[in-house]
């Protein structure tokens, strides 16, 4: 009987946490969307919550704070970044470092595709320069960005990339052409017509990148 009765007390429990997870993710999200469309400033803990679909103060019970809550939120969004721009080894058997650059390309235009959050809060807090860009810094963006680099200044000894170029301009030349459409997709669609979170927009333009930067290895 107590076996019993221990059993049901565990697996409330895990479907407890499993509905906080799920709240806090949502909470997450929500916050991503509104710092995303109005700055850390502008974005009123208030309406994450309503857009999350929870109470104000389930908000606080799980960030305390907006600046807590906006850096949970960052860090989400470069867990999330490193999950699904993964090369994992497998896809990487037989590649050439040509191959696999473009499907770098690929899965990273995917990526900002699916998520121009991304992009338009690390402009903002870039624009803003303050110790919230310098702890996204710190505990992201350097330590990613030196393994991107790393691998640039490797395809430019293989000749993928122009050697004569710096690698941290590679770098951020890639990150701005794969970023920039998705960012501006009111824009994009008001002018040109364009959906850009089409799938079939999102690969061609993935096409047009790897064929500009890689054009010169297309043999006749």
């Amino acid at each position: 009987m107590t076996l019993k009765n221990n059993n049901h007390t565990d697996k409330k429990v895990g479907i407890r946490d499993q509905q906080k997870e799920l709240t806090r993710k949502s909470i997450l999200q929500s916050a991503l969307s509104l710092f995303a469309e109005r700055g850390f400033d502008g974005a009123v803990i208030r309406d994450i919550a309503a857009e999350a679909g929870v109470n104000h103060a389930m908000v606080k019970y799980h960030f305390v704070n907006k600046e807590n809550l906006w850096k949970e939120a960052v860090s989400y969004l470069f867990e999330r970044a490193a999950e699904e721009i993964l090369i994992a080894d497998d896809e990487l058997t037989d590649l050439s470092t040509l191959q696999a650059s473009e499907l770098f390309i690929r899965k990273y235009v995917q990526y900002c595709a699916k998520h121009p959050e991304h992009a338009q809060i690390m402009v903002q807090a870039s624009v803003r320069d303050n110790d919230r860009l310098k702890w996204a810094v710190d505990c992201f963006i350097k330590d990613r960005h030196k393994t991107w680099i790393d691998g640039i200044a490797q395809a430019q000894k293989e000749g993928v990339w122009p050697q004569s170029i710096n690698p941290v301009y590679l770098l951020y030349i890639t990150v701005s052409v794969s970023q920039t459409i998705f960012m501006l997709a009111p824009e994009v669609k008001r002018t040109h017509g364009t959906n850009v979170k089409s799938s079939t927009v999102v690969n061609d333009y993935a096409d047009a990148i790897i064929e500009l930067f890689f054009k010169h290895h297309v043999t006749a």
